[in-house]
């Protein structure tokens, strides 16, 4: 027993390390990729002086491994320095792996099982779940792909999406006409296994009036300290025309645009896209400067009850849509690689007013 416990931890470390090394690898292509989004579209890139440096070292030095890359960038952007931006190196290898048990966290991203370990009505309806090859009904009874086609055919649209290893929209795809079996299950050979197939969702008006095509989403961060969730972030994600989903990044940046949303509820007064640009109004002239977000205390109770659910996670970027009703749904919570970048394009530091806990607790281990 002792034994394979010891095989268990040096396997587990040996999978931390390979991990945080491909993170370090990823965060330096990450800046390169967003230097480069910054020159194409005329926004100087700004460096830090010496002062600027010594400030953020006050801060995050005996952390773990920082750089400023971060800071340089949220700087060139939006034209203030803070030294509180959170380094992506230092977030990618240190915080989020530390906050989030990462041996544990493929098997909990999987989206088929989101409403089984939570109320069903805080998320979209699961038509089917493909789980490893299986078909399951919304009250998880297995099916087989008969009576799957069946269950998709009582619906005249729906949305499929891969369930494991997904971000940025990735795999979303809308199925026009789910009453043709022959077509349906086209489409379902292409996805294999490890999807779900949902209702689509209604959004909330003023939501979908930012971007109709899309259903726009919501990334709220919460973190799980010693026993009390924090709210820590939250800013909504729109498509770019055309899209239907809300993260759709395209090769010029100028696709998906972020509006931060204040510890108030109001939306901000300006919006990035994720190359860079900014903008006060969106693409298709509706103004969303210091409008209320609807729902949004019920999202920070949503938030406050599931997060207690997830103690392996402390660190969790949850992804909302707003029904048409104003109900809060959760589309997905994302438990590994819940974003730095945007977000404090739009909001500022990426921990707030919660820096300085976070930066005392780190500093004590």
């Amino acid at each position: 027993m002792n034994r394979k416990m010891s095989v268990n931890s040096i396997f587990d470390n040996f999978y931390i390390a390979v991990i945080k090394r491909y993170r370090m690898w990823c965060t330096n292509k990450s800046f390169r990729h967003y230097s480069k989004l910054l020159k194409m579209h005329g926004i100087p890139r700004k460096k830090l002086t010496s002062e600027q440096k010594k400030q953020v070292d006050a801060i995050w030095k005996g952390v773990g491994k920082y750089d400023y890359k971060t800071h340089r960038l949220v700087y060139s952007v939006t034209g203030k320095f803070d030294p509180k931006v959170m380094s992506e190196k230092l977030f990618r290898s240190k915080i989020e792996m530390e906050l989030n048990e990462q041996t544990f966290k493929n098997a909990w991203s999987d989206k088929s099982y989101f409403s089984w370990w939570f109320d069903k009505s805080l998320f979209p309806v699961n038509i089917v779940a493909n789980i490893n090859g299986t078909y399951y009904n919304n009250d998880y009874d297995v099916v087989t792909e008969d009576e799957a086609l069946q269950i998709i055919s009582k619906h005249d649209k729906a949305i499929i999406k891969p369930s494991l290893d997904t971000g940025f929209g990735k795999g979303v795809s809308l199925i026009e006409d789910c009453k043709s079996a022959d077509a349906v299950k086209g489409i379902l050979g292409k996805y294999g296994k490890n999807f779900v197939v949902q209702e689509v969702l209604k959004q909330h008006p003023m939501l979908a009036s930012f971007n109709p095509s899309s259903v726009n989403v919501v990334r709220f961060i919460s973190m799980f300290i010693d026993g009390e969730v924090y709210p820590v972030m939250c800013a909504l994600r729109c498509g770019g025309e055309g899209s239907i989903s809300d993260n759709n990044i395209t090769k010029d940046g100028m696709g998906m645009f972020v509006i931060g949303i204040d510890e108030n509820g109001n939306l901000r007064d300006r919006a990035y896209h994720s190359c860079g640009k900014s903008i006060t109004v969106c693409p298709n002239g509706e103004e969303f400067a210091g409008k209320p977000f609807p729902s949004y205390d019920k999202m920070v109770a949503t938030v406050k009850e599931c997060h207690k659910k997830l103690p392996y996670f402390r660190f969790v970027g949850w992804d909302f849509a707003i029904d048409s009703e104003g109900n809060p749904r959760i589309m997905e919570y994302n438990i590994k690689g819940p974003g730095v970048l945007y977000y404090q394009y739009v909001n500022g530091p990426l921990l707030g007013k919660y820096t300085d806990m976070i930066v005392e607790r780190f500093k004590k281990k």
